[in-house]
């Protein structure tokens, strides 16, 4: 049986310093600059904040790792990103083409005068 994390994802990503959003390039980059400055062996602040900070930071590493490890990444056609060399009006027409409002420009009719 394996223990229930006591943190949530958003706790842990709180606890990181990450906003709504990071890659794990992220999380591991704030992971490595805080333990930098937290670690007992390099940290000039008493050895039990350092230590609890660590094992605070540690858990909560671990929890987002796992979280990002476990997600599941859709590989649809439609959810996937469109490469950057496509282009931007191929986009918008994928995507809205059919919309009346925001599909194709049309020119209106001709009135009379």
């Amino acid at each position: 049986m394996t223990a229930r994390p006591s943190l949530s994802v958003r706790q842990a990503a709180d606890i990181l310093g990450i906003a709504e959003t990071a890659s794990i390039t992220e999380i591991r980059s704030r992971y490595r600059t805080l333990a930098k400055e937290w670690h007992p062996d390099v940290s000039g602040n008493g050895t039990d904040d350092t230590h609890d900070t660590m094992v605070r930071l540690n858990e909560a590493y671990e929890i987002l790792i796992r979280y990002c490890l476990q997600y599941p990444i859709s590989f649809r056609p439609e959810d996937l990103v469109q490469a950057p060399d496509s282009e931007p009006m191929d986009r918008w027409m994928e995507r809205y083409g059919d919309d009346p409002i925001w599909g194709p420009f049309r020119s209106p009719p001709d009135r009379p005068r």
